[in-house]
């Protein structure tokens, strides 16, 4: 399944607003993880960091992408 994932803080200045990925069936959090890793390897390392929200809601692990969802990927933040 091809989805379109939003993309926010450093993500957004290394790689634009969104990517497209091809995700394996049924599609997980945990499989749009791999794939992103896969196509992005810089980002391997930061992968157990990232926070995935799934039609607005924080998704984890095989917790499933429903076809036509809204995906966004946030790496950690930190604040003061």
């Amino acid at each position: 399944m091809r989805v379109e994932v939003q993309l926010f803080a450093s993500l957004r200045e290394k790689l634009g607003d969104t990517i497209a990925l091809d995700v394996p069936e049924p599609a997980t959090v945990a499989g749009l993880l791999r794939r992103f890793g896969e196509q992005y390897p810089q980002f391997r390392s930061a992968l157990p960091h990232l926070n995935v929200a799934v039609n607005l809601e924080y998704r984890v692990g095989d917790q499933p992408i429903p076809p036509g969802a809204e995906i966004a990927l946030f790496p950690p933040v930190s604040g003061g």
